[in-house]
């Protein structure tokens, strides 16, 4: 099972440093990993709609100070790194993260200001990346990104060489290409009665 050690180890494997027991240690590989783990693993999953990070949850209605321009106002989930799209209860079921596993595309006008959503919807539900955090929730080609672009942010603190960073940048991209489009890869067809069911439904 993965870890935050673990990964961190796998960054620092790809800049040909010493291995960290934790990331709370004193040395200076630890304290880089500290310092970036958290920065850089929201960047990427924020980069491309991570299947294993969607997550559908309904939106608790707030104080509408627009009401000249949307009819409701909803409260921005604490976990959400990216909104994907804004949907109503009619199509909860189908939408990814609810258990179907379909892929419904379109959603709601919305605006987002702060932490407020404000859409048309009477029961809204977002469908968002999460900040998720637990390691092994990661799938492996996400794990093998991860650690390249943790490892451009370790290299130069910790190698002062601009090589070792381009180098790292460069796998850092390929691997992150490949784990997208595995990702994009299990996206499930739907059926034809499954399409009709949701067109009923719309």
């Amino acid at each position: 099972m993965s870890s935050q050690v673990f990964l961190c180890n796998l960054a620092l494997a790809n800049v040909a440093k010493p291995f960290i027991q934790s990331i709370d240690a004193a040395d200076p590989e630890a304290v880089a990993c500290k310092q970036f783990y958290g920065h850089v693993l929201n960047v990427l999953l924020s980069a491309y709609p991570w299947r294993f990070a969607r997550k559908t949850q309904a939106l608790e209605g707030v104080t509408n100070l627009k009401p000249g321009r949307w009819q409701y106002a909803y409260s921005r989930p604490t976990d959400c790194l990216k909104v994907l799209s804004v949907t109503d209860s009619a199509m909860a079921e189908y939408i990814p993260g609810s258990g179907d596993g379909l892929i419904v595309s379109g959603g709601y006008a919305y605006d987002i200001e702060g932490g407020t959503i404000f859409c048309d919807v009477a029961t809204a539900y977002l469908i968002y990346t999460s900040a998720i955090s637990d390691p092994s929730q990661f799938p492996p080609l996400f794990e093998e990104a991860f650690g390249w672009q943790l490892a451009v942010r370790l290299a130069m603190p910790l190698t002062r060489d601009p090589k070792v960073r381009a180098d790292a940048y460069q796998l850092a991209m390929k691997t992150t290409d490949l784990a997208a489009a595995m990702d994009a890869n299990e996206v499930r067809e739907t059926s034809d009665i499954s399409a009709e069911a949701i067109e009923v439904r719309t």
